[in-house]
């Protein structure tokens, strides 16, 4: 999403908010440092970068901010905060922008997250994901492991929104998840059906080969 689409979104995102976190026992006003945070993942910012993108002053009043926010405002939020609610305003952004829109091409995907601690008892050994660079320039040693889970992800290819996700320990290969990523992009989403098949493509794990499957 650029900046100018971010923009024109953040009035419509929200108005979303501000219901959202009420189901939630929140003020209203809550609602705005929701949607900063939001914007944080979408622009892959850091809590300062966050304070000077919000501290603009046309930004900062479509938000709703009176004076420009700290940095410990919104590691505030983050440990008070209900981790549903970032979860249904993903889920409303991502309902809005695949309005209207078929998925033909899906495209799996990983990132490793490393634990924090080897005592972390739901972590697990896994393989580590090469990163695209490495990918392309085949510089990536795949035999090597790492201690923690990984983020599966599973995106509409030809408009690269990311159209279900979830973590799990490091020893869960993407192709486990498959189906699952499969059946609730089905029930969410338009699938094109003709032609009657679904092209998988497993672009980030080199063992993948194509898949077909049917739609119907």
């Amino acid at each position: 999403m650029n900046i100018d689409e971010l923009k024109n979104k953040i009035p419509e995102v929200c108005a979303a908010a501000r219901v959202i976190v009420q189901h939630y026992r929140h003020m209203k006003k809550f609602a705005k440092h929701i949607v900063a945070l939001v914007v944080k993942q979408i622009k892959h910012l850091t809590d300062i970068e966050l304070v000077e993108f919000v501290g603009t002053n046309k930004i900062r009043k479509m938000m709703g901010y009176k004076k420009m926010p700290s940095g410990s405002t919104f590691s505030k939020v983050r440990e008070r905060t209900d981790p549903r609610i970032f979860e249904e305003l993903n889920n409303w952004i991502l309902l809005d922008r695949m309005k209207g829109k078929q998925i033909r091409l899906l495209v799996p995907d990983s990132t490793d997250i490393p634990a924090n601690s080897l005592d972390d008892g739901d972590a697990r050994w896994g393989h580590r994901t090469p990163s695209k660079r490495e990918q392309e320039e085949a510089s990536g040693n795949e035999n090597e492991m790492f201690f923690g889970y990984k983020l599966h992800a599973i995106a509409a290819a030809e408009s690269d929104i990311p159209v279900g996700f979830l973590i799990a320990p490091a020893n869960r290969h993407d192709s486990v998840f498959f189906h699952k990523f499969f059946e609730d992009v089905k029930k969410r989403f338009c699938i094109m059906s003709e032609p009657n098949y679904l092209q998988i493509l497993g672009m980030m794990q080199p063992e993948y080969t194509k898949k077909f499957m049917k739609t119907t």
